[in-house]
């Protein structure tokens, strides 16, 4: 009997969403999968001396403890696991060359996910003649750089068709704030139920949305969408890919708003489940809201199933 192929992903913890990558893995025997997080334990000063010892190194040494610390959290965890016959890494444009290397060393295979454009961070256009093979969810990216197009996937499912609010958004505190305002102010005029949370990491005006402190959980943001009816999603301006959003909102069988123009020319694109908005003129026909959510071909929808995004990646029978 063959020893099982042993599958190493190293990744951002991002609230839990790659996560769930290595337990579609897990459900193959013929498959031995593990996760390294980026992120996680996270780095942490000892004591005040500490800090202020990273300062002076950073300040005349050029060196960074938190990354020293992170480069040798990573080495050590690879040295134990020992070579890996594929190595898949999300994010590669955070680590340095040399650890990028030291990491291709311990693999037949080395592929990279990324599910962040070259516009943002330019860094991966030079990382790419480093792999065997790079997934990019972005169409631009696949374009000019002849990578692979990969969307982003569907975790989680649920079919809940009673709802507390119509319109429902968790974002971050960046540019897209203002948008969010006058989108709740838009809303509001139109006496349209809606929970739109802003995280900001301590108390700030707002007019119109909730400013949160505390970053959810992902378990906590899916309780919040399954109780919407409508999911909105402002993405950003360098975005092209599908966010994860648009993905939860497939999962659950939500409506949903986007400034993402490129999702008309996906398969499970339906006008009466998604509607597409000028982020700076905002228009929401009455009719998108009362009417109900379309059942998408369960054909199409498994595509996009974690389950299945995962074989064509790492080559586990259909």
């Amino acid at each position: 009997m063959n020893s099982p192929k042993k599958i190493l992903i190293i990744a951002p913890f991002a609230f839990g969403y790659t996560a769930h990558i290595q337990k579609a893995l897990q459900q193959y025997k013929t498959i031995d999968a593990e996760i390294l997080y980026l992120d996680q334990p996270a780095f942490s000063y000892k004591n005040t001396f500490h800090k202020a010892q990273n300062f002076f190194s950073k300040l005349f040494l050029g060196k960074n403890l938190k990354k020293t610390f992170v480069t040798d959290r990573i080495k050590k965890s690879i040295e134990k696991l020992g070579k890996q016959d594929e190595i898949f890494i999300i994010r590669p444009d955070i680590l340095s060359d040399d650890l990028l290397n030291f990491i291709k060393s311990f693999t037949n295979k080395f592929i990279a996910y990324y599910y962040d454009s070259t516009r943002r961070f330019p860094r991966k256009v030079d990382l790419i003649p480093m792999f065997d093979k790079i997934y990019s969810y972005d169409r631009l990216d696949v374009s000019t750089y002849n990578l692979s197009f990969l969307t982003n996937y569907i975790f989680e499912e649920s079919n809940h068709v009673k709802y507390d609010y119509q319109f429902f958004n968790i974002s971050t505190n960046d540019y897209r704030f203002p948008l969010l305002e006058n989108l709740a102010n838009y809303l509001k005029q139109h006496k349209w139920t809606y929970n739109i949370q802003v995280y900001n990491g301590s108390e700030m005006p707002a007019e119109h949305v909730e400013i949160i402190t505390t970053q959810k959980s992902i378990l906590e943001v899916s309780e919040l969408i399954q109780k919407a009816k409508i999911i909105v999603e402002i993405q950003r301006t360098e975005q092209v890919g599908l966010s994860f959003r648009i993905f939860e909102a497939l999962g659950h069988r939500k409506k949903l708003i986007t400034t993402n123009k490129d999702i008309v020319n996906y398969d499970f694109y339906h006008s009466q489940n998604i509607l597409v908005v000028d982020e700076n003129n905002i228009e929401i026909p009455e009719d998108f809201v009362t009417s109900p959510y379309m059942e998408i071909d369960e054909t199409i929808l498994s595509n996009y199933k974690i389950e299945n995004w995962v074989k064509p990646i790492f080559g586990v029978a259909k």
